[in-house]
């Protein structure tokens, strides 16, 4: 800002030094020129004083006589032409008044011209007599050139003192109260809202000042009203999750991180007709409120399809056929559900292009893949339904894809495979450790950064067959707590 006035006002210095320059030429050149008439009227007048024609000595003294060598006159020579009747007596005043013949007088005068630019010409007539004394513009301006430095750099001097004043009244009244308003403006855009009230000198300022901090005040209240709100919302799909479940034979641990305030995985356990149980974990596309929205929905959605018994493969099929009436275009999910029958450790298993299930058992590691496509893709679609038998000691890892595809500041991904490998080498520890385990890995490498995905993990263990009781110590830490049947 500061820039886009100095400039303009010293270009406008600039121009008014030219023109002064100008105007002062003018004025000297019109002093000069008067100056000029009244000597070419002194010699006129004498000349005319006397009693018989001037010869050439009678000239030339009258000229010394009138201080017209550049002695007296600053070095400034002169083309003198004095006509008496008609016949022309050319002098040329230079550091001597000197007559010329007709020949040097022509050769003296065009060399005169050539030299110098004729400015000023001063004239007397009267009678016989002609007297024309002529200067250049050189002689004038040399004259006054002392004059214009000073009054030049007088006006540079007023110039600089209004620049000082000007730039004064513009930080205080202009540029340091824009600052503040940007830094304001700057703040709100971090989502720094508590912006006090700026008051500036500036009418429109001031006033722009506080509509940003009005703007600020109502950002800050809407924000409020909005924590509350996911709050609320946070808390009802913190509901909807499994709190006190009693799954037979299962010894169940839990994580569940949204990438903000709510997510758009869920998982649940439902009991089923004839003592069975049916455990998911589903992800919807995206995350935030309109995955956490479609969650909702997809988890009533299993737990009635649920209810009327069946396969995996069949669970997935009824949800899937009801799912398009809830979805946008473009909007699907991935699901993994578990049939588990405690009485003889059966284990069912259905994936819709979920993540792989990692099986431990006295065998070694497994990875349990898809048996089908995504939910809501096509409503004509099928899942295979795999079997396993679990053994007391036997675990299962369930997760969504925001764990394998977590990102370090390398853009490197976490991994299925070092999922399987931390869960495989935690093994003898209870299970809630080595949950934690693969919790802490799966932090230190992400680092700082936020996670840009929901994670959801489930860690099962089968602890026996024949019947057990569960029970719930904290809603995401779920324990089983062995019942031996009679």
């Amino acid at each position: 800002m500061l820039a886009a006035v100095n400039v303009p006002l010293v270009l406008f210095v600039a121009v008014l030094a030219v023109l002064d320059h100008r105007m002062e030429m003018k004025r000297a050149t019109s002093e000069r020129s008067e100056a000029l008439d009244e000597q070419a009227s002194l010699i006129g007048s004498a000349m005319l004083a006397m009693d018989q024609p001037p010869n050439s000595q009678t000239i030339q003294r009258l000229l010394v006589g009138s201080r017209l060598d550049s002695s007296q006159q600053n070095g400034s020579p002169r083309w003198i032409n004095i006509g008496w009747n008609e016949q022309d007596l050319q002098y040329y005043a230079d550091t001597n008044v000197n007559l010329l013949a007709d020949s040097e007088s022509e050769h003296a005068r065009k060399s005169w011209e050539n030299s110098y630019e004729f400015a000023v010409v001063g004239h007397f007539a009267a009678g016989p007599v002609r007297v024309e004394i002529s200067e250049t513009a050189a002689d004038v301006r040399r004259a006054i050139r002392r004059e214009i430095i000073i009054h030049v750099l007088s006006q540079l001097g007023l110039a600089t003192i209004a620049t000082v004043l000007v730039n004064l009244a513009l930080v205080r009244l202009i540029v340091k109260p824009t600052r503040l308003l940007v830094n304001a403006v700057q703040r709100v855009s971090e989502d720094r809202l508590a912006v006090p009230r700026i008051k500036c000198l500036s009418h429109e300022l001031n006033t722009l000042g506080q509509s940003i901090a009005e703007m600020s005040e109502s950002l800050a209240n809407t924000e409020q009203r909005r924590a509350l709100d996911m709050s609320r919302a946070e808390r009802i799909q913190r509901h909807l999750l499994p709190q006190s479940p009693t799954v037979p034979g299962l010894t169940i641990s839990t994580h569940y991180q949204p990438a903000e305030d709510v997510a758009g995985d869920i998982y649940g356990v439902v009991a089923m007709p004839d003592d069975i149980w049916l455990i998911y974990i589903t992800d919807l596309v995206g995350h935030g409120i309109p995955a956490a929205m479609n969650a909702s929905i997809l988890k009533m959605l299993f737990d009635t399809a649920s209810m009327r018994g069946g396969s995996p493969g069949e669970v997935l099929q009824r949800v899937n056929v009801m799912l398009p009436g809830y979805l946008m275009d473009s909007e699907f999910a991935t699901a993994a559900v578990l049939r588990w029958d405690p009485a003889t450790g059966r284990l069912q298993l259905a994936s819709a292009g979920h993540e792989p299930v990692t099986l431990l058992s006295k065998d070694g590691t497994s990875s349990l893949e898809s048996t089908g496509l995504p939910l809501g893709i096509d409503t004509d679609s099928r899942w295979k339904t795999t079997e396993h038998w679990l053994q007391k000691g036997d675990r299962l890892l369930m997760a969504t894809d925001g764990v394998a595809e977590s990102h370090n500041v390398n853009e490197q991904q976490f991994g299925r495979g070092r999922i399987a490998e931390i869960f495989a080498g935690s093994v003898n520890e209870p299970l809630d450790d080595s949950l934690n385990r693969l919790v802490g890995e799966l932090g230190q490498h992400a680092g700082n950064l936020p996670p840009d995905d929901d994670v959801t993990i489930l860690a099962l263990e089968c602890n026996s067959v024949g019947g057990q009781r569960l029970e719930v110590s904290h809603p995401n830490h779920l324990r089983i707590v062995r019942e031996a049947v009679a």
